[in-house]
């Protein structure tokens, strides 16, 4: 499949309309009820708001997901972002690196442990950190103009980059990723990425959502996994 592939050789894909006008306007609703106006990054988005999930799972984003990982059974991390102008930050360049799970046990490749507002984050081995994915859902037009993610094409197959020495050189393609409303960018978290500040004073709504097929060793357990149900 196109969105496999291009996600497996460049590290990201964009797909338009996954979601139609009505379908955003109806998750904006019950983001909107939540008084979300001024918090700018909430972690275990859909855990704690399942009216949201019911409706990001969509028949449209299962077929997506299948598509890009047969065997993927489970989202293990979601964040609501924007970007309003009251709160227009830069993102600079970096790589997805760590997961959160419920506690912390040794286990060999797993490093960088922090115990971060009740969950615990750690950098996993390389393996499972290849196996992630993610999604990101467009619930606003997201431009060059209003912080669009900007990417560095196949530098996820780089492993885990040393950034100080990357910006020295600025080696590789850089993208602008420009999505409709409606529309997700697929990527793997070991892509080079960022984002400038807003410059259109309009808002960026994203819900950041990422899945694996792997399970975790060790006895070790994900903060905020939640079981995918496969369409009838």
């Amino acid at each position: 499949m196109k969105q496999e592939f291009k996600l497996n050789q460049e590290g990201y894909e964009i797909i338009e309309a996954v979601y139609s006008t009505k379908e955003v306007n109806t998750i904006l609703e019950i983001t909107e009820s939540k008084n979300l106006e001024n918090k700018f990054g909430i972690r275990e988005f859909l855990l704690d708001h399942p009216d949201v999930s019911n409706k990001v799972f969509t028949k449209k984003l299962m077929e997506i997901i299948e598509r890009v990982s047969p065997k993927c059974n489970k989202s293990i991390k979601s964040i609501y972002f924007d970007k309003p102008p009251s709160a227009n930050w830069i993102v600079n360049w970096h790589q997805d690196l760590t997961i959160n799970l419920t506690e912390k046990k040794e286990t060999l490749f797993f490093k960088n442990w922090r115990i971060k507002d009740e969950r615990v984050v750690v950098q996993p081995d390389i393996e499972m950190l290849e196996s992630i994915f993610t999604i990101r859902i467009h619930l606003d037009d997201c431009m060059k103009e209003n912080g669009a993610l900007r990417v560095i094409e196949k530098s996820h197959n780089q492993g885990v980059i040393d950034i100080k020495e990357w910006v020295k050189n600025k080696a590789g393609v850089e993208r602008i990723c420009e999505v409709n409303k409606g529309g997700v960018i697929i990527m793997k978290p070991l892509i080079l990425h960022s984002s400038k500040r807003t410059e259109n004073q309009q808002n960026r709504r994203v819900i950041h959502i990422e899945f694996t097929e792997k399970e975790l060793p060790n006895g070790l357990k994900w903060k905020e996994e939640i079981r995918l149900k496969r369409q009838a």
